[in-house]
This record gives structure tokens, sequence and C-alpha cells, in this order.
């Protein structure tokens, strides 16, 4: 039987015309002439008072982006932009009627407290993706990466970059140095970027932009505006190496009888992260045991519905060029718990291992918390001719568990020797307009723990986009296909997991079999709908999206991807 799931969710918002005009008419795109920084170099102090911020005119004419959008803000904003070889270099003037009422509030990184003001560029140009840099007025920064044209901002992209603030009688300012190693460029000699500066004023809740692109259109990095001026900037081989050496002492409360809990714990590891440019926009990663100490704690989650936990990627070398990687089996914003569905979900690299040792009363175990990664290896990038290229190979440890029974001690595998690959491909065509692509990924494993684990998983799958009318209407779409093999155990025991459930009573066109080897599974998905459009009568915009999606019985993809549930079918609608 397939479980037939309806999720309508209709949501209707109703404005005032303030700017019904805006519907018929096509918003110009803006242009800010940059200049080759000359003479002196800048002092990042803040304040932009150097000569040769004077060879280039501020840029301004910001537009409310909220509350009232499509009014002129509250306090004009100004920014230049200057470049050398090696930086590109922004300065910020923020100016402001009442400066003691400009908000100045501390935080982390990325946390965007109080007032700031931000820059988006489209380094690569391709009208979907942009890297974010944003400077609160207390001096913290926040950066981003940009993806599915603004609908994807990645918080988890560290760049190195450098800012500095300074307020005074008439409002603040700030001076921004982006190293351009940073970004992600062609080798055009005449560059033109998309960009985007927007700023907050925190008391009134208040964001205004450059380039005016109404909330309406429901796009984002496609309506940038553009940066002309870049001449000549030289290739950047970028080469990043992070040697790291980890001491750790823990101290308890001392376990009579248990060896392994003497009331003291020393480790001491070690590894190296790595980055070479191999041209402006394709990048291959490196590491070699990967230090897990700059993994955030991840969240107590339960659930008591037997589905499996989500938990985000926090570590270095998986999130860099991520969005490439990222391969949603539906993807849609109306979905349920099949939404998190993924085709590639980089935690099943180094998680906790698979198996535990046979023990009787008496023995103490030792076991490892995580899966080792011996070394692995990305390729990642965009070409200027529109291709996403995405190849990653990684390959974990062993691991074995020591068990002690009266001073006696063995090992015991928990863990096999395991590769993992990932290969992605995209195309943007048509301007952006259109993007097809695939992907494949491989888990294979040594012999060691054949009655627990899958020998082979593989997975693949074609997905397509197409938008048209300036992007406001789209249909996308994506087909997908596993096999898993192993000893019958290990098979019979997938069929009756809670994700497939082959033993239920109600199940029709299928059951439990002892004897297979393998499974075969699909799956698909399609989707239509409008994300802007014109604005009508009463200052409305129509969006929607609908679609169906599919899962048959015997997809398995939580080797290496990430899927809550198969045979299912699910209709999904939002308005």
């Amino acid at each position: 039987m397939f479980k037939y799931c309806l999720s309508v969710i209709c949501f209707i918002s109703i404005t005032n015309c303030v700017f019904a005009y805006q519907g018929d008419t096509i918003i110009p795109k803006k242009r800010y002439d940059t200049k080759r920084l000359a003479g002196a170099a800048i002092t990042l102090d803040g304040i932009p008072n150097e000569e040769a911020w004077k060879t280039v005119e501020w840029g301004g004419d910001f537009t409310q982006w909220q509350p009232n959008e499509g009014k002129a803000p509250s306090q004009p904003t100004q920014f230049k932009i200057l470049y050398d070889n090696k930086f590109l270099y922004v300065a910020y003037n923020c100016i402001d009627s009442t400066p003691g009422l400009i908000e100045k509030r501390m935080g982390r990184r990325d946390a965007f407290p109080g007032d700031f003001v931000e820059i988006n560029i489209d380094s690569y140009h391709d009208q979907r993706t942009g890297f974010s840099f944003t400077t609160s007025v207390s001096g913290v920064r926040g950066d981003e990466f940009i993806s599915n044209n603004g609908n994807n901002w990645d918080a988890n992209w560290n760049p190195i970059w450098f800012a500095k603030t300074a307020i005074n009688k008439q409002g603040w300012t700030a001076e921004i140095k982006i190293p351009l190693s940073q970004l992600r460029y062609g080798n055009e000699k005449d560059k033109v970027w998309g960009i985007q500066v927007m700023r907050r004023i925190f008391r009134k809740e208040e964001r205004s932009t450059w380039q005016f692109i109404p909330q309406r259109t429901g796009v984002w990095v496609s309506n940038f505006g553009e940066l002309h001026g870049l001449k000549d900037i030289p290739f950047h081989r970028q080469v990043e190496i992070a040697p790291y050496v980890t001491s750790q002492v823990a101290t308890y409360k001392k376990e009579p009888g248990n060896p392994f809990a003497d009331g003291t714990d020393v480790k001491l590891t070690g590894g190296v992260d790595g980055k070479v440019a191999v041209t402006n926009d394709l990048i291959l990663d490196f590491t070699i045991n990967p230090d897990f100490g700059q993994v955030e704690a991840d969240p107590s989650q339960v659930r008591i519905d037997g589905f499996q936990n989500f938990f985000g990627e926090q570590r270095p070398f998986f999130i860099e060029s991520r969005n490439i990687f990222q391969y949603q089996l539906t993807g849609s914003q109306a979905g349920g718990d099949y939404d998190a569905d993924l085709l590639f979900y980089s935690r099943r690299i180094g998680s906790s291992p698979h198996g535990y040792p046979n023990t009787v009363a008496g023995e103490y175990v030792k076991y490892p918390q995580n899966t080792s990664i011996l070394g692995a290896a990305k390729f990642s990038g965009k070409t200027k001719k529109g291709w996403s290229i995405g190849i990653l190979e990684s390959v974990t440890e062993r691991e074995k568990a020591t068990i002690d029974n009266n001073g006696k001690r063995r090992k015991e595998l928990v863990e096999p020797l395991t590769n993992y690959f990932v290969g992605r491909l995209q195309k943007d065509m048509h301007g952006g307009n259109t993007i097809i692509g695939g992907i494949f990924t491989a888990v294979n494993r040594e012999h060691g723990l054949d009655d627990m684990l899958h020998r082979s998983a593989y997975s693949a799958g074609i997905d397509f986009l197409h938008y048209w009318k300036n992007q406001t209407w789209f249909i996308r779409g994506n087909v997908v296909y596993s096999n898993v093999q192993g000893k019958k155990e290990v098979i019979l025991k997938t069929q009756s997991a809670f994700e497939h459930q082959f033993q239920r009573p109600d199940a029709k066109g299928f059951s439990l079999d002892s004897n297979r080897t393998s499974l075969t599974g699909t799956g698909a998905t399609i989707r239509f709908g409008k994300t802007g459009g014109k604005a009508g009568k009463m200052g409305q915009v129509l969006k929607f999206e609908t679609g169906l999606t599919y899962r048959s019985p015997q997809l398995e993809l939580n080797d290496i991807g990430f899927m809550l549930t198969a045979n299912e079918i699910n209709h999904f609608t939002w308005i």
C-alpha cells in the first residue's frame, strides 16, 4: 500500500497598493564603476579619508526594501569600491541624523546584531550564486554563501576578510577589505560582477537596498546591479595549509573494576586541512584526519515517532561548495518529513561506528565515538561557461573496540574500512533560465561486518529546472535510482527497517523476501509554480507551487544519503 499524503498550506497576504506601478514597469539595473587603487595603500581604520577614495564616486540612491517597500529610506546610505591585484575594498557612509540612537550591539560571528551594512557579490556573474559580507556598526562580521538565486543562504561559509567601523557626528562609516582569493571568477580581461548593497537600521527594522528588487519578484541574485571597471585581475593560486595538533584531558569519577574508566582520559591527535586553487573558480580541498574539535556540539534531539534525527554539517572540509553537492529529492516549501530527504548527506562520513562487540557479563568495552577519516579530497567549483563540478572521495578507517576480561584484552571490528564517492555535474543554459544536472554516489565496504552492513550502495539522479517570464514561473523535477547489495541477513534487515517495513500486514505489491541479496529502488518529483509577477489592484502578488513526489518501496539511500521513509506518494500545494 502506498501512503498518500495531501499537504495544503494556504497563505494569503493583502497589502495596500503602495507601488502598483512597478507591476507594469521593468526596473533597470544600476551600474557602479570602480577603479584600480592608485598611490598609497588604504589604511583599514573604518574612516574612508584616504586620497585613493576620491578617485571614485559615491554610489547611493537607496530604496526601502522593508517595511515601506519602494519608498525612500529614512536615512541615506553611500558606498565606494576600489580594487588592486589582491583585494577588493569597500567603503560605507551610513548617514544618521540621530547617531545617538545607532544600535551598537555585540555578538558572535554571523550574529548580525544591531545596525549593519552588507554587500553581496555575484563574482561568477551566473545570476544564481553570490558571496555576502556583512559588517555591523560594532564591528561584528557575518558572511554567507548565496545559492539558488537567493533562496539558500549558508552561514557556515567562513572566508578570510577584514573590516573596521567608526562612529561620527553624521552617523557611522566602515571600510572592508576582501582578498580576491576568497571569491570565484573567470579569466576574462574585463570583468562584470553582480552586486547588491543593503543597510539595516535596527531601531526602525528598516532595510534599504542600492538595487531595488521588489519582494514580489521572488528572485534575488539575478536582479543585482552591476559592478564595472575590473580589469586585468591576476589569477590567485590560493594555497591554504592548516595543520593541527590537539590534546584532551578529561577527569571524572573513577568506576571501580573498569580499567577503561580510571578517572582520567588523555588523547593526543593531529592532522591537516588544505585548499589549493586549481583555477580562479575551481578548488581542490583535502584533509587528513580532520579535526572534529571544530564541529559545534549538536543540539539534543529526541524523536518518539521512530524517524532518525537530522544534524547540520559544521566541518569546514564539507562546507566548501556544499551547494554544488546538494541534491534534494523533493525540496518543496510546503512539504512534510519527506522534504528532508537528500541523495548526499555528508554527516554519514565519519559518523559513529555501526557495530558493537559481543560481550559477556564482567567484560568492559572501550568504544570509538567516531569513525576516523583517513583522508578525503574534493574538487569543486563553477566555470565561466556555466558548468558546476563536484567530485568527492573519502576513505574512513576500520575501527575496533577493545574488550577487557579480567586483564585479558581483545579487539573486535565495529566499522569496516569504507570508501565514499560523490560526483555532481550541472549546466546553466539560456542565462541561467535552464539548468540540467546529474549526480552519482557510491559506498563500498571491505569484508568484516557483512552480517550488519551493505557491502555496496549506489545511487544516481538526473534533475532539471526551467524558468520563464523573468524567472517568475518555473518547472523542475528529478528522477533518482538506488541499489544496495549485501548478504541475505542484511537485505532482510533493510526490508524490515522502519523506513521500509515490508513485513506489515497491509503491504500490497511487495513482501518480505529472506532470499534477496539486493534492493533496487526509484523515486521522482515534479514541481510547478510561480514565484512572483505583477501586483494586482490591491497590491497582491499570486505565488504558488504544486507538485507530486514518489518513493518506491525498495528505495534505500541511508548509506550516504538521508531518507526518512520510502513507499510514498505525496502531493503538495501551497498558495
